[in-house]
């Protein structure tokens, strides 16, 4: 566990998330969660006097929904969380395929869920416990139901997938647009001196974030003008080779990368043309 302050940790679950974990003295607020329930029970036991009593589900990637099973807790989402997300036959063939040779721990957005969140929004709602003060922000760049967690007074906030460092996004539900737009709020004024959580890499520096809206930029103007031609899944799909040239990797991830990309930009494809 890495601590943030003294009421802010995080820890990488066994799906490869950074979760966070409030503490205050009236009980706990978990950014996302552990895996599995002896990871919970540390996290309880460690942290502090009670249990937890809210989970925050930064979007509705596979990996959180199924983080969440197992917490006893109140659960809160953004509204669209529950939405389905129904993407055609070859998004659906690619998940599985995925999925068949072990890749399913690249969370692939689920199209069900497997319950309801106790409290959900639509822009904004904060939540004040124990003199801790959360600020809840909707951020649909990433994911449909993207969060972003704010703790002003710390100086922390969780950006969920919206950075991503050395790795391709996750596209499959994402607002390239709006996500070009959330990179250019996270580099600003507004967020120098915060700590910034990214779900897959830790505690990032505005400099990724920026970095990330670049990434973001070169996708955004590709789809809109591939939008534009009316082109067809080819010729997105021909953009991976061009997406990965700008992201340093290991060689050893290309498959994982490729195959993510793969499947991102063909339900990215199927749910935005008519």
């Amino acid at each position: 566990m890495q601590e943030l302050t003294p009421n802010v940790s995080i820890q990488l679950n066994a799906l490869g998330l950074y979760t966070g974990i409030i503490q205050t003295n009236e009980g706990n607020i978990l950014i996302d969660s552990p895996h599995r329930n002896e990871d919970y029970k540390a996290w309880t036991s460690r942290s502090a006097k009670s249990d937890a009593l809210f989970l925050v589900l930064l979007d509705t990637q596979y990996d959180r929904t199924l983080s969440a099973k197992g917490c006893d807790c109140i659960v809160i989402s953004q509204s669209d969380y529950l939405l389905p997300s129904r993407p055609r036959q070859q998004a659906v063939k690619l998940q599985e395929e995925l999925i068949g040779t072990g890749d399913s721990h690249e969370q692939m957005g689920s199209s069900s869920r497997s319950f309801a969140p106790e409290i959900s929004f639509d822009q904004n709602l904060n939540l004040y416990l124990g003199g801790i003060d959360l600020s809840l922000e909707h951020h649909p760049g990433s994911n449909m139901a993207g969060i972003w967690a704010i703790l002003p007074k710390e100086k922390v906030i969780f950006v969920g997938d919206s950075v991503m460092v050395n790795q391709p996004p996750f596209l499959a539900y994402a607002d390239p647009a709006a996500w070009v737009e959330d990179m250019k709020i996270l580099a600003s004024k507004a967020y120098k001196g915060y700590q910034i959580v990214s779900s897959r890499n830790g505690v990032v520096s505005q400099d990724q974030a920026r970095a990330m809206g670049k990434l973001m930029s070169f996708i955004q103007q590709s789809f809109a003008s591939l939008s534009e031609k009316k082109a067809d899944l080819d010729s997105y799909l021909n953009l991976i080779p061009r997406i990965l040239k700008r992201i340093e990797y290991s060689p050893a991830d290309s498959e994982l990368f490729f195959n993510r990309l793969r499947w991102g930009i063909t339900t990215y494809y199927e749910l935005n043309q008519a």
